[in-house]
């Protein structure tokens, strides 16, 4: 046992185990199962609409960094990787998608699994390729903090700019989503970027300025609100968020802020943020953004270089 753990690349399992973790909350919430008086069986749901068509594509998408993180976790067991990793991610989503049968609101679908087991499939090959001695050494420079951010933005844009799956496109997300990046070109310290970015934050969570009561539910579940609102456009607020939270995150680290810091002072503007919002007409109070500024510093760290301890523990 503890030669397989020996063998583990711990960062690449630790995101592995994080990542499983919110594909299991959010693909069985609202976790409220019911005996199930028919077949457990699962079956096809015909991809015929626009909306199968996105969701066929997202659980191909959603499983790329299972199949990835679980062949980095044993790199240098290839074949061993490649195998573990197809059957994990086809596993995981079996499991979810037999569970779904006894979730009133959720449907046990093939396609679903077939499309994870795909995902799954990439994600080994991808890494598989990415981690050969010809490229390994090529791709290491993307290994950073800024292809993490870039990667972010890109996503958010993608859902930003899809007609119909996206948000309305709000104009100081935009420029301070520009000013991110410029920030990334300059690859300088600037510590004005923290209190301004940290200011920003605040007034983004406070409009539009109009306090009134009764105050509405605080949800404590999170990613509740996505369930309950338009699937179709959380996509895009849900990208947009963890970008601008990881973005945060990576300016106060920039500017020599201790990890510590650097997720107190955000977390408690987005604490109060979220529970100003009650008194907000148009906003959800939620507890999701906080998860997804833990999420935000998951990713930076895991991005940042390699310490003296990590560089121990390849050799």
């Amino acid at each position: 046992m503890y030669k397989w753990f020996v063998y583990l690349n711990r960062r690449a399992a630790l995101f592995l185990a994080l990542y499983l973790a919110g594909i299991l909350y959010l693909s069985l919430y609202p976790w409220q199962f019911v005996p199930n008086p028919g077949p457990r069986t699962l079956r096809w749901v015909p991809v015929d609409t626009r909306r199968a068509i996105l969701d066929a594509v997202l659980n191909v998408v959603f499983y790329i960094p299972v199949g990835a993180a679980a062949f980095a976790s044993f790199r240098r067991r290839s074949r061993i990787a490649f195998a573990a990793a197809l059957a994990l991610g086809t596993l995981v989503s079996l499991t979810v998608e037999l569970t779904q049968l006894s979730i009133p609101t959720r449907v046990g679908n093939l396609v679903d699994l077939l499309c994870n087991s795909v995902g799954t499939l990439l994600g080994a090959m991808v890494a598989f390729v990415a981690t050969s001695p010809p490229l390994a050494s090529r791709l290491r420079g993307l290994y950073s903090p800024g292809v993490l951010l870039v990667g972010l933005w890109v996503v958010w844009q993608a859902f930003t700019f899809l007609p119909r799956y996206g948000p309305a496109v709000n104009v100081s997300h935009e420029i301070v989503g520009v000013l991110v990046l410029a920030l990334l070109a300059a690859g300088r310290k600037i510590r004005a970027a923290v209190p301004l970015l940290l200011i920003w934050l605040a007034l983004d969570e406070l409009r539009p300025f109009q306090f009134h009561g009764p105050p509405q539910q605080f949800m404590w579940l999170p990613f509740e609100s996505w369930f309950v609102g338009a699937l179709e456009s959380y996509y895009g607020t849900f990208f947009g968020k963890l970008f601008f939270y990881t973005a945060i995150l990576w300016v106060e680290r920039k500017s020599g802020i201790r990890w510590i810091w650097a997720l107190v002072v955000p977390g408690a503007i987005l604490a109060a943020g979220e529970f100003a919002q009650r008194y907000l007409p148009g906003r959800t109070p939620e507890i999701t953004d906080l998860v997804l500024l833990a999420a935000g510093a998951v990713l930076l760290h895991l991005t940042e270089p390699r310490t003296r301890w990590d560089n121990k523990n390849r050799t």
